[in-house]
C-alpha cells in the first residue's frame, strides 16, 4: 500500500511539473536564438516558443517534450536580466521575452567574458534544432 502512495504521488508531482502553462512557470514567454555575421551577413534564428514549438521563419520545426522545454526557460529564466553586448564578425545571440521586456544577449564565438550559463544554454538550444 505504501509503495503505491509513492508511486501514485510521484505521478502527480512529475505531472505538475510539466503540465501546464511554461511561460507562468518560468515568466518566459520565449526564445529567440541563433548566430550571424561572417562574410555574408547571414543570421540564422529560430524561435523557441512556451508551447514547446521550434520554428524556424514561422514554420514549426520540432515540437520539444514539456520536462525539456521547461528545463530550458528554467535556465533562460536565470538570464532574464542578464546584460551583455558584444558582438564581433561572427556572433551568437539569445532573446529572453518576457511581459515585460525582451532581453538580447550577445557575444562572439571567442569571448571569454560571456557568462559560461549563457554559452550553456546556447549549446542547448542548438541541440533541439537538430
Amino acid at each position: 500500500m505504501y509503495r503505491r502512495i509513492c508511486f501514485f504521488l510521484t505521478c502527480l508531482t512529475l505531472c505538475y511539473c510539466t503540465t501546464g502553462s511554461i511561460a507562468k512557470k518560468t515568466g518566459i514567454d520565449g526564445i529567440r536564438f541563433g548566430n550571424g555575421g561572417g562574410f555574408t551577413g547571414e543570421i540564422k534564428s529560430y524561435l523557441f516558443t512556451a508551447d514547446n514549438k521550434l520554428l524556424e521563419h514561422n514554420e514549426v520545426l520540432n515540437k520539444v517534450d514539456s520536462r525539456r522545454t521547461l528545463a530550458l526557460f528554467n535556465l533562460a529564466k536565470e538570464l532574464k536580466n542578464y546584460e551583455f553586448n558584444e558582438p564581433q564578425n561572427v556572433y551568437s545571440f539569445i532573446e529572453i521575452k518576457t511581459a515585460e521586456k525582451t532581453n538580447r544577449i550577445v557575444w562572439w564565438a571567442g569571448s571569454v567574458t560571456v557568462d559560461k550559463r549563457v554559452i550553456e544554454l546556447h549549446n542547448k538550444l542548438i541541440a533541439i534544432t537538430k
